[in-house]
């Protein structure tokens, strides 16, 4: 099984915009993040986010260039929402999840070492990190950051 935790793209301040929509140099990472994915075969059967404009619009991107029909948000993804909560609710194979910092990353922290606060991995805006599950141990699996594409 596999799950892919990003983190949305760069977005507007908020006083630019108080929705804090994607930036354009966000819109263009999350961009060429989602096409170097479909490039190499990754298949996603559903994304999820946590409803704020950012993490909905790096979600729409993603399903457009992965052919995700699902999409939906869910609760438990805001920046500070417990992690250990929102673990248990984690169970779609091959789901991808778009979130914001500190949750993402201690969410990915607590999956691997049962800690939120192990830092296991450093997020930038768009990565992606893929975590695999083999019974009930949690890995990464691997890491790409926006730098690479």
């Amino acid at each position: 099984m596999a799950y892919y935790f990003v983190q949305h793209g760069k977005a507007l301040s908020k006083d630019e915009d108080p929705q804090r929509p994607l930036s354009t140099e966000g819109g263009l990472a999350v961009v060429n993040m989602a096409k170097y994915l479909k490039s190499h075969g990754v298949a996603v059967n559903a994304i999820f986010h946590s409803g704020k404009t950012r993490a909905q619009q790096t979600a729409a991107v993603f399903a457009e260039q992965l052919s995700v029909e699902k999409v939906q948000v869910l609760s438990g993804m805001n920046p500070t929402d417990d992690v250990t909560t929102f673990a248990s609710t984690i169970q779609d194979n091959d789901g991808m999840y778009i979130g914001h910092l500190p949750h993402i990353g201690k969410l990915v922290s607590y999956l691997i070492t049962g800690d939120e606060n192990a830092a296991v991995v450093k997020f930038s805006y768009a990565a992606i990190v893929c975590v695999k599950q083999v019974e009930s141990e949690f890995y990464i699996d691997w890491v790409l950051s926006p730098a690479i594409c």
